[in-house]
C-alpha cells in the first residue's frame, strides 16, 4: 500500500492511496469463507456451498465493505501520523478515482480531498481590548422592584370597589346566546385576579364594580391561560379548550393587597441580617443586588464582543470551495449548493469561531467536568439549590434527574456544555484582557444585545 499527499492549494490537499491485492484479498476471502460456513443455499447442505458460488453471491458487497474499512483506517492513521489539522472530513475525489472490477485482483488507486485548518494569531492578554458593559440599575427600575416587593410582602384587606391590582371572589354562571342563565350549565365559585384578564376592554369593565355587581364576558378569550380558566370554572382543560360560552361573574368579595410599609421591619424581611434602618440604605441594597444580577448579562455580552474581536484580529482564511462542497455532501440532500452559497458567510464565521474556541480551550487548559454539567442541569430543576441545605435523599434524587437528562437529551446537553465553556472563556478574558468598561442602563443593554444578535 502506498499513501502520498499532493498540496492542491494553500489550504487544500489530495491524498492518493494505492491498494495492492495483498492489502485486501486476504481479508475479503476470510469474510467470504465465514459466509460459506453460514450460507443457506437451496440444494446445498449448510457449510458446503461452493466458495465460487459464495463469492459470486456476496463478493461485490464484501469487497466494497472491506475496501471502505481499509481506506477509512489507513486514511485516519495517515492524518494522525502526519499531524494534519483538517476541516470537516476527507471527501472522495470521484474524478480522479478510476473505476475498477472487484473480480480482478489488481492495484487500485483512490483519491481523497482534504481541507486544512489555517494558521492564525491568537493572543489573550492586556493587548486585547474588549468592551465590558457595566449595567446600572436606574432609579425607575429600583422603584419598580421596591413596589413589587411591597406588594408581595403586603397584607390583604377587603375593598369596596375594584381597582387595577385587586382580586375578586365570586360566582361564574354560564349564559346562553340571549344572555340568560343556562339551567344545568356551568356554575362555579372561585377567585378572579383582575391582572389575569388580557382583554383591556373586559378588564376596564370590572373597574369600579362593587360587591353584588356582575360583568358578562368570555373567559377563554379574555384569559390566555386555559389551565387558569379551567380551574376558575371547575372544568377540565379539554372542555375549556372547546368552550365558547359567555359567563356572568357576580362579585361577592373584593380583596386588595395593602403594600408593606417602608420601615425597618420590612427592610429586615427582605435583607435579613443586614441591619438596614432607612430607605436610602434599603434602596442602595436593592440597587446593588440588581447590578450583581446583571453580571451574567454582561458576561454573556462579553462573549459576543470577544467573538467579534477575535474574529477580526485573527484574520484567518478558509478553503472556501472545499467547505462549500463538504457542507453539501455532509448534509446528504438536506442542503443544496445554492442554499450553501447563499448562507456561506454564516457557516464560515461559525467555522472560524470554532477553530478559535478550540485553540483557546487547548492552550489555556479549559475543561468542563462531568459534574459541572450535572450541576448546571440541577440549576434548571431547582434554582438556588447550591445555597440550600438539602438532605441526602433529595440530593441523590436531584443527581439522578440530572444524569437522566444528560443521557436522554444529547442536543440540549451539548448546548449547555457549550454555555459552560463560554462562561469559562469569559472568565479567562476578564482576567487577562483589557476590559473597557462602559456604563449602560438595562434598557440600553437590551438594545445593544439585540443589535449584536442581529449582526451575528
Amino acid at each position: 500500500m502506498q499513501i502520498t499527499r499532493e498540496n492542491t492549494g494553500e489550504l487544500t490537499a489530495t491524498i492518493k492511496i494505492v491498494l495492492s491485492p495483498s492489502d485486501y484479498t486476504e481479508n475479503i476471502n476470510k469474510v467470504l469463507k465465514d459466509y460459506q460456513r453460514k450460507a443457506n443455499v437451496p440444494g446445498f447442505r449448510p457449510g458446503h456451498v461452493p466458495f465460487g458460488m459464495v463469492k459470486k453471491l456476496y463478493g461485490s458487497a464484501v469487497f466494497a465493505d472491506e475496501i471502505n474499512k481499509t481506506l477509512t483506517e489507513k486514511l485516519t492513521q495517515y492524518i494522525q501520523d502526519e499531524k494534519l489539522a483538517i476541516l470537516g472530513q476527507p471527501l472522495p475525489n470521484t474524478e480522479r478515482t478510476s473505476t475498477f472490477d472487484w473480480r480482478e485482483e489488481t492495484e487500485i488507486e483512490f483519491y481523497f480531498d482534504l481541507g486544512l485548518s489555517p494558521e492564525f494569531d491568537l493572543k489573550i492578554d492586556d493587548t486585547l481590548a474588549v468592551d465590558y458593559l457595566k449595567i446600572k440599575a436606574t432609579s425607575e427600575m429600583v422603584d419598580k422592584y421596591i413596589e413589587d416587593l411591597r406588594q408581595r410582602n403586603g397584607s390583604f384587606a377587603k375593598a369596596d370597589a375594584v381597582e387595577e391590582k385587586d382580586s375578586m371572589f365570586g360566582r361564574f354562571d354560564e349564559l346562553d346566546a340571549e344572555e340568560n342563565l343556562i339551567e344545568g350549565g356551568i356554575r362555579n365559585e372561585s377567585r378572579l385576579l383582575l391582572s389575569a384578564i388580557i382583554d383591556e376592554d373586559v378588564r376596564k369593565s370590572f373597574l369600579g364594580k362593587a360587591v353584588g355587581d356582575s360583568v358578562d364576558f368570555d373567559p377563554v378569550k379574555s384569559i390566555s391561560n386555559l389551565t387558569e380558566v379551567s380551574t376558575m370554572l371547575g372544568i377540565d382543560s379539554k372542555k375549556a379548550m372547546h368552550l365558547e360560552s359567555i359567563f356572568r361573574f357576580t362579585i361577592s368579595e373584593i380583596t386588595r393587597v395593602e403594600p408593606a410599609e417602608m420601615n425597618s421591619e420590612f427592610f429586615e424581611k427582605v435583607f435579613p441580617g443586614k441591619g438596614l434602618d432607612n430607605e436610602k440604605s434599603f434602596r442602595d441594597a436593592i440597587r446593588d443586588d440588581s447590578e450583581k444580577a446583571f453580571v451574567e448579562n454582561s458576561d454573556h455580552y462579553l462573549m459576543h464582543s470577544v467573538r467579534e474581536k477575535l474574529l477580526e484580529v485573527s484574520a484567518m482564511t478558509l478553503p472556501d470551495e472545499f467547505l462549500k462542497r463538504w457542507l453539501v455532501e455532509n448534509n446528504e440532500g438536506r442542503l443544496s449548493a445554492e442554499e450553501v452559497e447563499k448562507d456561506y458567510p454564516k457557516y464560515a464565521e461559525a467555522m472560524k469561531w470554532q477553530l478559535i474556541e478550540n485553540r483557546i480551550i487547548k492552550e489555556y487548559d479549559i475543561e468542563v467536568a462531568d459534574q459541572e454539567l450535572k450541576d448546571a442541569v440541577k440549576d434548571y430543576y431547582l434554582p438556588g439549590w447550591r445555597g440550600m441545605e438539602l438532605n441526602s435523599g433529595l440530593l441523590e434524587r436531584l443527581e439522578g434527574m440530572a444524569k437522566n437528562f444528560i443521557d436522554n437529551n444529547a442536543e440540549e446537553s451539548h448546548r449547555l456544555m457549550d454555555s459552560l465553556y463560554d462562561k469559562k472563556i469569559a472568565m479567562l478574558v476578564k482576567e487577562k484582557a483589557t476590559l473597557v468598561e462602559k456604563e449602560v442602563s438595562y434598557e440600553e443593554f437590551l438594545t445593544m444585545d439585540a443589535a449584536m444578535h442581529n449582526k451575528q
